[in-house]
């Protein structure tokens, strides 16, 4: 299902395949911007913290550029990949 290639513009390029598509990043965005209104509507404020728990986790992934095994656990998430 997910698959990372080598891409073209770079040594360390890489592609992202998700069932053979190319991802563009609209589609990212589009994905992301889904997953915070089901967090919003799964867990809302201001009883439980909707899509900014969501976004926090986001966040340090991106901030470390990387889905460790501390960011998962700190968010209580299964490593799956």
């Amino acid at each position: 299902m997910l698959e990372i290639l080598q891409g073209k513009k770079h040594k360390d390029d890489k592609i992202v395949l998700v069932n053979g598509h190319q991802i563009t990043f609209e589609e990212v965005a589009h994905i992301l911007v889904t997953f915070c209104n089901n967090e919003e509507v799964i867990y809302p404020p201001p009883r439980f913290k909707g899509a900014e728990y969501f976004k926090a986790f986001i966040n340090e992934c991106m901030d470390s550029l990387s889905v460790s095994a501390e960011i998962l656990a700190k968010y209580k998430l299964p490593k799956k990949l």
